[in-house]
């Protein structure tokens, strides 16, 4: 197991610290994916949304791995 860092940029930037472990990459998008999707509804509900806000993915090397853009994590439909 590795660990993942959830670096948030948003209305405001949040260095995950912590990190969490996972069992790989693939683990790793699947979280930051449902990650963007419940920071992306909270947004809605204040009555905004920027799908250009992000989560990137870095290992426990501190190379980041992947960005998971808000707007690549649904379907906008109008």
């Amino acid at each position: 197991m590795r660990r993942y860092f959830f670096h948030l940029y948003d209305d405001v930037v949040a260095m995950d610290e912590e990190g969490v472990e996972l069992s790989g990459p693939a683990a790793a998008r699947e979280r930051a994916v449902a990650e963007a999707r419940q920071i992306a509804c909270a947004e809605v509900l204040k009555g905004h949304l920027d799908l250009t806000h992000r989560i990137d993915v870095a290992d426990e090397d501190g190379d980041t791995l992947f960005t998971m853009h808000f707007g690549d994590t649904v379907e906008v439909k109008t």
